[in-house]
């Protein structure tokens, strides 16, 4: 068995929502291995700027702890009056919104009051997962949609220079 093929069973028989670190594999391949394993593989969905990884969770898995990050029925009620402006501009008043949209709403805003907020209100790692999953999913499309002008997307998501910011502001809550 290949140390790639090693590493991605490990992978496999990891919890979810946990964070883990490349040490977990030191005794199954070398650095370079693992290094270019974690960069390529589609079973895990962060890498953090502390070379931290969650393992990504699939409907398919039988686990019983699976990632919250799915779960966009988690409603709560929202008080725009918390944040320095209403990024829910239908309504001025409290109203009901899934915790996921809230979180990527104000992630857009890049508003480091705002980040401070959705930390406090959240935790740092639903903010970090969301913003994390934001970003695959507009590299996963290819472009993004900016008033009817599609701007292509290259490269890598963690790469981003606004993603590096935000990023920045959420391990700095």
């Amino acid at each position: 068995m290949t140390q790639a093929k090693r590493i991605r069973s490990r992978i496999h028989t990891l919890n979810f929502d946990q964070e883990y670190s490349a040490a977990i594999f030191e005794d199954i391949a070398s650095q370079e291995s693992v290094k270019k394993t974690l960069q390529r593989s589609q079973h895990i969905i962060a890498k953090t700027s502390t070379k931290k990884f969650y393992r990504l969770y699939t409907s398919t898995g039988g686990d019983n702890a699976p990632y919250r990050i799915y779960d966009n029925q988690d409603m709560i009620e929202f008080d725009p009056s918390a944040y320095t402006f209403n990024a829910f501009w239908q309504t001025s008043k409290s109203s009901m919104q899934t915790v996921s949209a809230v979180i990527r709403n104000y992630l857009g805003t890049m508003n480091p009051v705002d980040i401070k907020t959705l930390c406090q209100n959240f935790g740092r790692n639903r903010v970090k997962r969301e913003l994390i999953q934001k970003y695959k999913e507009m590299y996963a499309q290819g472009y993004i949609n900016v008033k009817g002008m599609e701007i292509k997307l290259e490269g890598r998501y963690d790469r981003n220079p606004a993603f590096r910011e935000i990023l920045g502001m959420i391990n700095d809550c």
